[in-house]
This record gives structure tokens, C-alpha cells and sequence, in this order.
């Protein structure tokens, strides 16, 4: 009987052991074609948004290296370079997103809605009228683009947030995305009335 108990037990022992090279190997072929698929796969550089205010600018670092004889680096990536960035077709004119724009800005509005406009009340005013006072506004908003937001509709803020692309009509997305950190648009008309836009970075 004990020899029964015995050979039962060696059986159990090879059945572990056969369980443990069948999952090693398991192991193994999954590692090997995880590693097959990395090495096949064309490396993309990733993209940084630099956040260093202490770095200096190109210009400088530039200047630095040729004064010291050393080469000069090379010019800044464009990060849309390979990126297909179609034509925007809006009537008779033909709108293009800047190859230098970023990919998302944090912008400051002035709102003044009129009637049929996204959000606006049945008894807005008319859009005639809120042309004139967006004008007036957007002259304000060049010396004090505060005071002008506190004179626009609700939605009139200092500071949206951040705004990646596609979020906009692509009219308006293309006029902000084009302002240079710190500076303010036209009037701009949108879906959800006229827009007084300042780019905050």
C-alpha cells in the first residue's frame, strides 16, 4: 500500500512539474513576441511642450554655440511636419490652420450674443446691435481687456482655460490658434455670437 501512496506521489510530482516548464514556456513565447512586436514597430519621437521658462531662448542658445565655435543647433521641429492639415473651405474663401500653431491655447473671451445665436435668449438683441457693442468692446479690450469682459455677455471670462483644436468652428479655430501669445482678435462671429478673443499663451 505504501508503494501505492508513493507511485501516486511521483505521478503528482511529475504532473507539477510538467505544469510549471508548460507555463515557463507559456512565459517565454508571449515575452519573445511582445519584444518581436517592439522591435518591429517604427519609433515616434514624442512630443514635449516645453514648460522650462528658465531655458533661453533659441536665439541665444544659437547665438552662444556659434560664438563659441561650436555648430549651431538646429532649428526648432515643426510639430505639425508630416501632419496633413486639410483646407478648410468656407465659402469663397479658403482657410488654413497656421504650420506653426499649437496644438492647444488658453484664451480669454468677450461674449456678446445676439438673437438666434447658440445659447443666446428669445429675447436677445439684434444681431445689428450686438455688432455695435462688440466693436465698442473690442476697442476697449486692446487698453483693458478686463474691463471689457466685465462690460460682455455671461460666458465673458479672462480666462476659458485651455483649448486644444477641433473644438472650435473652423473659422474661429483657425483666427485663434493664429494669435501670437498676448494678442487680441477682431470681432469675430461665431455660433454662439461675437467672439473679442485674447490668446494667454
Amino acid at each position: 500500500m505504501s508503494s501505492d501512496l508513493h507511485d501516486r506521489s511521483r505521478r503528482g510530482d511529475g504532473a507539477r512539474l510538467a505544469s510549471i516548464l508548460v507555463g515557463a514556456a507559456v512565459i517565454a513565447v508571449v515575452g519573445w513576441m511582445t519584444y518581436e512586436a517592439e522591435s518591429t514597430r517604427p519609433r515616434v519621437k514624442p512630443i514635449v511642450e516645453a514648460t522650462d521658462a528658465a531655458a533661453p531662448p533659441a536665439t541665444e542658445t544659437a547665438s552662444a554655440s556659434t560664438d563659441a565655435g561650436a555648430p549651431a543647433p538646429a532649428a526648432e521641429e515643426d510639430l505639425d511636419a508630416g501632419l496633413f492639415l486639410p483646407s478648410l473651405s468656407l465659402g469663397d474663401a479658403s482657410v488654413i490652420m497656421p504650420s506653426g500653431a499649437p496644438r492647444s491655447v488658453k484664451i480669454g473671451v468677450v461674449l456678446v450674443s445676439f438673437a438666434g445665436a447658440e445659447g443666446a435668449s428669445p429675447s436677445a438683441r439684434s444681431k445689428s446691435d450686438a455688432l455695435a457693442i462688440a466693436e465698442r468692446l473690442g476697442g476697449e479690450a486692446r487698453s483693458d481687456f478686463h474691463r471689457a469682459v466685465t462690460s460682455g455677455d455671461p460666458g465673458s471670462a479672462d480666462d476659458i482655460g485651455r483649448l486644444p483644436r477641433g473644438v472650435l468652428d473652423p473659422r474661429t479655430e483657425v483666427t485663434v490658434f493664429g494669435l501670437a501669445p498676448g494678442e487680441i482678435s477682431e470681432v469675430l462671429e461665431t455660433p454662439r455670437g461675437f467672439w473679442i478673443v485674447k490668446r494667454i499663451d
